[in-house]
């Protein structure tokens, strides 16, 4: 009887162990701690290529193991990107998402490449994005929880984003075209290009000069240099434009689309980050929850059975 009473307890214990561990997994996929900090101190075009480490939110979308679109990893199971990136795939099979990495096309014997290199098992499309310009953004839930190294931690991001509405020094990074007619040459390395926030008024008013006319409003966040020569290119959609505060970086938008590349008068337009935050965190919310692995009466059974010398141990 003792024996058996003592199984029980230590039964229990276990079971209350392992749900404990798991609300743990599942507090760190929603809040990850710290995030938008980097270890390495501060082609896209205009741009220069980085250094490992600079960018390290920085993810590499990866449709049947080629390169199709940036994203940002905003914690162990989740990506950021935009939503006419998987206009046409959208079957989680067939993308996977690489972090860590400084080219679009690591050797075939960079084994840590591979290694860093996650399945998607979900994705996420804001139901207001019809395959237009507005709410184009994605998100997308990982099969396997990222490890954090000093080349791969998540970016923040913010409620609103008011107090970047007129900075100058905000980054953004891809691997996409250096010109509009000139893919990224080998070895592929991550371009980075220092833009400014353009305000909304300010980007109407570009926008409605002649040759081409778009209404920039509600979740759309412009960023460039009002002369050309700075933006993102084809082959960065889904790439973070990333505002720094007081030694923290902030995802404030999201590349997704523009005229040409680095023309006068044709800033990048970015999804606004801070615009879609609720249903981000619903989203994750909704999809993050995880039910212990092992069930109380699966691991009562054998407990109950187990022989006194185990208790004793």
């Amino acid at each position: 009887m003792d024996a058996r009473v003592g199984a029980l307890l230590l039964a229990q214990l276990l079971v209350q162990i392992e749900v404990g561990r798991q609300a743990l997994q599942d507090e760190e996929l929603l809040l990850p701690g710290p995030c938008g900090q980097r270890s390495i101190p501060t082609r896209i075009v205009g741009g220069k290529d980085t250094e490992l480490g600079r960018w390290p939110w920085q993810a590499s979308l990866r449709l049947w193991g080629s390169h199709h679109c940036g994203g940002s990893l905003l914690n162990r199971r989740w990506v950021l990107s935009a939503a006419h990136c998987f206009e046409k795939n959208n079957d989680p099979y067939e993308w996977t998402a690489q972090f860590g990495e400084l080219s679009a096309m690591p050797s075939i014997w960079n084994l840590q490449a591979y290694y860093n290199r996650y399945q998607v098992e979900q994705i996420f499309l804001s139901h207001g994005y019809m395959g237009g310009s507005s709410s184009d953004i994605a998100l997308l839930k990982l099969s396997t929880s990222v490890n954090y190294n000093k080349y791969i931690q998540p970016i923040c991001v913010l409620a609103n984003n008011y107090e970047f509405e007129n900075r100058t020094d905000c980054w953004v990074t891809g691997w996409g075209d250096i010109k509009e007619d000139q893919g990224l040459p080998s070895p592929y390395i991550l371009q980075e290009v220092e833009v400014g926030i353009i305000n909304t008024t300010m980007c109407n008013h570009l926008f409605s000069l002649p040759s081409f006319r778009h209404d920039i409003w509600g979740d759309m966040v412009c960023a460039g240099d009002p002369q050309g020569d700075k933006d993102a290119c084809f082959g960065d959609s889904g790439g973070p434009l990333a505002c720094e505060k007081k030694g923290v970086w902030y995802q404030i938008g999201i590349v997704s689309w523009g005229v040409g590349c680095g023309r006068p008068n044709r800033p990048g337009v970015y999804t606004n980050v801070s615009s879609h935050y609720e249903w981000i965190r619903m989203v994750m919310v909704k999809n993050s929850i995880h039910r212990p692995d092992l069930s109380p009466p699966l691991l009562l059974l054998p407990l109950l059975w187990a022989p006194p010398f185990l208790l004793l141990a």
